[in-house]
């Protein structure tokens, strides 16, 4: 009978521990919003700003990387000189491009290599037009920048305190 006794105590004294540690780590959550528009076209090392509802002025630095050809989304990092960093979806915290221009860019190419490939099949035949349809959109696909990633004034981030090392 001891033994149960022990562990329903240990059972109780766990749940009450992960329970005040959920809402202890709740309660460092805090909003900001962003005072100036921010892009992955800014160079690295432009610095940005942001306000929490009391007023207090956060401020940081960004990492930038530009769209890049072949549709390769352009990236960027919050990095906050102030000990908080940011709570994203993604675990490193980067912020991407979206992916909706991308597709549609895709089927653009994929669009025109079509039209291509009909404009040319009956001077060239079936077999050719097809090449020159698979020419049209490589070169389209390999032309086109990726999606630039980007955050306006006004957009909210949850950051959290940062841990001490």
């Amino acid at each position: 009978m001891p033994d149960t006794q022990q562990m329903k105590t240990r059972l109780c004294l766990l749940s009450l521990a992960l329970l005040l540690l959920g809402t202890i780590s709740a309660a460092q959550t805090t909003t900001v919003t962003l005072t100036a528009d921010l892009s992955s076209k800014l160079p690295t090392g432009t610095a940005f700003t942001a306000k929490d509802a009391s007023g207090k002025i956060y401020q940081g630095y960004l990492i930038t990387h530009r769209a890049r050809r072949l549709l390769r989304s352009g990236s960027m990092v919050l990095v906050f000189t102030d000990p908080v960093v940011p709570v994203m979806k993604d675990p490193e915290g980067v912020i991407h491009g979206g992916n909706k221009m991308r597709l549609l860019k895709l089927g653009g190419s994929l669009a025109a290599a079509k039209l291509a490939d009909d404009a040319v099949d009956g001077a060239l035949g079936a077999t050719k037009a097809r090449y020159v349809a698979i020419g049209v959109s490589a070169m389209l696909t390999a032309l086109q920048k990726g999606q630039e990633a980007k955050l306006h004034a006004g957009d909210t981030i949850e950051v959290v305190a940062r841990r001490a090392p």
